[in-house]
């Protein structure tokens, strides 16, 4: 979900639930957008961020009006899985091709707020 990367901002997550509205769309957009940083840091893994397309899901209704399967969403993302096939650690790939990720991802700012929201998280729950 692309565009959904792109409405997500961090600044947003840093304020309670109570104090603002709960939005499935938002969080989905956040979870993403987080997943789609910490991909690009460096482990020992491979790790990447994928949009399979979009596909029809509880959340399609919210922002389109039809959608692939959620087994073809899902076989973009097992052939990125797939040993034989080659995928560039931290990069993020639109379906199976390699594409530019949201620029706020990319974002210095975003990356330290997301960062040092984690490490409070953790801390919290340690």
């Amino acid at each position: 979900m692309a565009g959904c990367r792109r409405l997500a901002r961090i600044p947003e997550w840093i304020t309670t639930p109570a104090a603002r509205r709960y939005s499935r769309l938002a969080a989905y957009a956040q979870s993403q957008l987080a997943l789609t940083i910490f991909s690009r840091e460096s482990a020992p893994w491979t790790s990447v961020s994928v949009h399979p397309g979009v596909c029809d899901t509880a959340l399609l209704p919210l922002y389109a009006h039809e959608g692939d399967s959620a087994a073809d969403g899902a076989a973009c993302v097992v052939r990125l899985c797939d040993p034989a096939t080659e995928v560039e650690s931290g990069a993020y790939y639109d379906r199976t091709a390699p594409a530019p990720a949201a620029p706020v991802a990319l974002e210095d700012r975003t990356v330290r707020l997301l960062c040092k929201l984690a490490d409070h998280l953790v801390a919290a729950s340690a």
